[in-house]
């Protein structure tokens, strides 16, 4: 046993010794011409192979800067795949004598271009379309010419590994490979039959075995995308043979694998817009299988943490699909695909075809009593009414076929709702329809006739949306109700999303008749909103405006406010009366009039329900107590700010700007010194009748005022300014300040 460990440990020596001195002594170089030959006359395409290296574990060769050119008829300036390094495995025994077969391709970060041509033809399926043709009896002569004339290189010859040398040509060689791998690659597709840009997808990593064109082989792609979670797309399965005039035709069986995908960078990757919206990470998996042209996939997917417009979905959406999509004609069919919400499922069969622009549709929609929550969370964060704290509870059917452009599609059928409720911090009282029907046809959509109930109050409602597939639809809703408590009335306008009112709170009725009708660019409420037109009647007691302390701006333009008065942010109002028109979202009074702690006030003007924005013209007359305590007609500053009437009240015009969350107090000069000139000082007991009367008389109207006026002498309107603006004040022996 000695002896023979003895001559096993000689031979390895000398094992090892020589393959040291071949190894050392090998120029791996030497065969660089007849690689890059071999892989010319494989391809079909220029090959240019950089510096070649032997390395020893595992024994491969090295290449830099590997280019194989397209080809010549996509005339494309770019190389088909561009490495900076390939290595290339090889079988051992072949080397001592002088031969080179590959057994395995490795490249290192390579750019690879797939272009498609105008006439539907990719780059990649003319790869050895010359040496196939030639093997076959056109180009080349079989095995005395043809086979040496691909391998023969110096001093050996270059075969794929599995391909003896002198054979190939005999069984109609193709280029075949045993392994090939990428890592870390970019994959660049241009679609000029499409006229699409030049998109490109990085951090590729795909592995090939047992590759040839005439054959089926195993694959493995995978992309690792960045971000926090696995971030894995993969397919995997078997393809081939390859159909060369069309790939799309290639027999495909696989399973495609998506692991926590971030929706951002899915969207990055793909470079996709129609994902811009959205938000979440997507995991599931599908089955595919593409035979005779047709490809099928089914399975499950699902989108967690969902997003839409930056606001949380607060449920998983999955989707139980099973798929089927002929190649030929991008006519794609749906069969039994469930869609889920949360817990709400939706039943889907159908066709899409996805040749045009816009894809056309053809589907049939159904869901049986299922929970409308999800939904109207849905509705919510895409900004369609709802209010994204909203909270709705109650059941919904649908029954409908959508047919046309998939981004309008024309819809008939039936939906119904029953036992909805609304709910919401916003919302103090539950807002609830009973029950609701809607009838869709192409031409519209409408509802019956329904009941809306908050607290104490009822408003009948209807609508119709017609022409809804067109740019700018056109809506007819009708609100009607008389006797409607003022906090049942804002519950309502906060559950649909109506801001306008979230800083009026109190009690009292209001009459109300408003009609939505006009074209519309979107679904939301602000849309709604502009398209009202109607009338509302005022009766209301102890309403507290927030966001404004009314008597303190009006203490600020009088010139009597006081040094320890705070700003309470909020104005009490009494009792607030008045009509109210709307047209196209603009509401318009000329008779509001409220009481306030310190005396009455009477506004006209406009406020926009759509951006909130006032413009109104308001008066206020003092209470004659509350005049005296800040001074009567001793308060400083009073002529230019305020007025006084023959009842010892002071009067103070002001414009009133902003919106109704800031509203901005500014005196109204021009009212002033025109209510001076023509004596028009209104009283406490109607703030708007000298206003009234002063419009009247602009506008060349006569009036009680205007008669009283002509009885007596006569003064130069620019002196009367003069006098207004011009007067001194002077002093009494006492020290108070008099007009």
């Amino acid at each position: 046993m000695r002896r023979v460990g003895v001559i096993v440990a000689v031979v390895l020596a000398v094992v090892i010794v020589a393959a040291a001195v071949f190894l050392a002594t090998f120029n791996v170089n030497r065969y660089r011409g007849a690689i890059q030959s071999q892989l010319e006359q494989s391809l079909d395409r220029k090959v240019t192979l950089g510096e070649m290296h032997l390395n020893l574990i595992p024994l491969r060769i090295s290449v830099q800067n590997l280019a194989i050119a397209d080809d010549p008829a996509f005339a494309t300036k770019k190389p088909f795949v561009q490495a900076t390094q390939l290595d290339v495995t090889v079988r051992v025994i072949p080397l001592f004598s002088g031969n080179v077969e590959i057994e395995s391709l490795a490249l290192q970060r390579p750019v690879v271009q797939l272009v498609k041509s105008q006439q539907g033809v990719w780059n990649f399926s003319t790869l050895g379309e010359a040496s196939q043709q030639g093997n076959q009896g056109g180009r080349t002569s079989s095995t005395s010419t043809g086979a040496q004339s691909q391998t023969e290189g110096p001093k050996g010859r270059v075969s794929p590994a599995g391909s003896p040398s002198g054979s190939s040509a005999q069984k109609g060689y193709a280029f075949s490979l045993a392994n090939l791998t990428i890592s870390d690659g970019e994959v660049a597709v241009t679609d000029l039959q499409a006229n699409k840009p030049r998109t490109v997808y990085d951090h590729i990593s795909a592995s090939v075995r047992d590759f040839a064109m005439d054959r089926p082989f195993s694959f493995d792609v995978a992309a690792h995308l960045p971000g926090e979670g696995t971030e894995e797309i993969r397919f995997q399965g078997q393809a081939g043979p390859v159909v060369r005039n069309q790939p799309a035709a290639t027999p495909v069986r696989g399973t495609l694998d998506l692991k926590q995908v971030e929706i951002a960078a899915l969207r990055k990757f793909l470079d996709s817009p129609a994902l811009a919206s959205m938000d979440g990470v997507l995991s599931g998996q599908t089955k595919i299988s593409s035979t005779s042209g047709t490809l099928a996939a089914n399975g499950k997917i699902s989108l967690q943490n969902a997003r839409l417009n930056g606001r949380a979905l607060g449920y998983p959406i999955t989707a139980d699909y099973d798929i089927n999509d002929d190649v030929s004609t991008d006519l794609v069919t749906i069969r039994n695909t469930t869609l889920t919400l949360g817990t709400m499922p939706v039943l889907i069969n159908g066709t899409a075809d996805t040749k045009p622009t816009p894809v056309q549709i053809n589907l049939q929609l159904r869901a049986d009593n299922v929970s409308i929550a999800e939904a109207a969370k849905l509705a919510a964060v895409s900004g369609i009414a709802l209010p994204p704290d909203a909270s709705v509870t109650g059941n919904i059917s649908a029954n409908l076929q959508a047919q046309g452009a998939a981004d309008k599609p024309a819809l008939s059928g039936s939906v119904s709702g029953q036992n909805l409720q609304i709910t919401g911090k916003s919302i103090s009282q539950p807002v609830q329809v009973k029950s609701i029907n809607m009838v869709l046809t192409p031409a519209e959509i409408r509802s019956d006739s329904f009941n809306v109930s908050s607290g104490g109050t009822t408003v009948a409602a209807q609508f119709a949306l017609r022409q809804y597939m067109a740019k700018s639809p056109l809506v007819d809703a009708t609100l009607r109700a008389s006797g409607a408590n003022l906090p049942d009335v804002l519950s309502m306008a906060k559950a649909y999303g109506v801001t306008a009112l979230d800083n009026v709170s109190g009690a009292g009725k209001l009459n109300m008749n408003m009609r939505a009708m006009g074209p519309l660019q979107t679904l939301t409420s602000a849309a709604v909103v502009r398209a009202l037109n109607g009338s509302i009647g005022l009766d209301l007691n102890n309403v507290r405006y927030n966001g404004i302390d009314i008597d303190y701006q009006l203490a600020s333009i009088g010139g009597f406010l006081k040094s320890n008065q705070k700003n309470q942010g909020y104005t009490n109002i009494s009792r607030m009366t008045g009509d109210v028109l709307v047209k196209n979202g603009v509401a318009q009074t000329n008779n509001l009039l409220a009481q306030l702690g310190i005396g009455n006030v009477g506004a006209s003007g406009t406020a926009n329900l759509v951006n909130q924005a006032l413009d109104l013209r308001v008066t206020a007359v003092l209470s004659k107590d509350f005049s005296q305590r800040v001074g009567g007609t001793g308060v400083g500053g009073y002529l230019s700010t305020a007025l006084a009437n023959n009842q010892g009240e002071l009067v103070i015009p002001a414009i009133v700007r902003g919106t109704f969350q800031k509203p901005t107090f500014a005196p109204d000069l021009q009212k002033i010194a025109q209510m001076k000139l023509k004596g028009l000082v209104p009283n406490s007991s109607n703030p708007l009748a000298g206003v009234s009367g002063l419009l009247g008389g602009l506008l060349g109207k006569k009036g009680a005022n205007q008669t009283q006026q002509q009885q007596q002498p006569q003064t130069n309107p620019v002196q009367q300014l003069m006098k207004l603006f011009g007067k001194k004040k002077k002093k009494k022996t006492s020290g108070q300040p008099h007009p």
